[in-house]
């Protein structure tokens, strides 16, 4: 495998670098001493500069969102349900990943509608866990995404999202 094949797989392996790229944050010579890459650091560099250039640059614009609490307990276990687990952490015990979800004791969902993608997702998730919002559960499909999240929280949660989604 060749040093820039070896340095994208390495970048790959570790999406916070992949964001940093693509959004032309990154310190190159620093980055490529972090990578357990083996090769000569400069080439590492220029490995990294060479595939910087290469990736769609992260979009920074507004989106247009509707952002709903549902605070209606039986809404958010139907929300995200599968196999009979709920996000509101109403799954049976011993559910697997349980001990990696907090099981939520008055559970809302916040559901956002309008240009939802896993870029959106993965910036809200990030956000709330930065603010110490725990989260039950997550999930997207096609133009909407829930979080759920404990029902005191839900304020918080929907400012959080609306700032996720005007910031880009």
């Amino acid at each position: 495998m060749s040093l820039a094949a070896a340095t994208r797989e390495a970048v790959r392996d570790r999406p916070a670098l992949y964001e940093a790229l693509a959004a032309g944050v990154v310190n190159y010579t620093a980055a490529a001493e972090s990578l357990d890459v083996d090769g000569d650091r400069e080439a590492i560099a220029t490995a990294l500069r060479r595939f910087a250039a290469d990736l769609e640059p992260a979009d920074t614009g507004a989106r247009s969102i509707t952002v709903r609490l549902h605070s209606d307990a039986e809404t958010v276990e139907e929300v995200l349900s599968v196999d009979g687990a709920t996000a509101g952490g109403s799954g049976e015990a011993g559910d697997e990943g349980a001990a990696e979800t907090p099981a939520i004791d008055d559970p809302t969902a916040v559901a956002v509608t309008g240009a939802v993608d896993a870029r959106l997702l993965a910036a809200v998730l990030g956000r709330l866990r930065i603010a110490g919002v725990p989260v039950g559960g997550a999930g997207m499909v096609g133009g909407s995404l829930v979080v759920v999240v404990p029902r005191r929280e839900g304020a918080t949660a929907v400012r959080l999202i609306e700032s996720v989604a005007e910031s880009g």
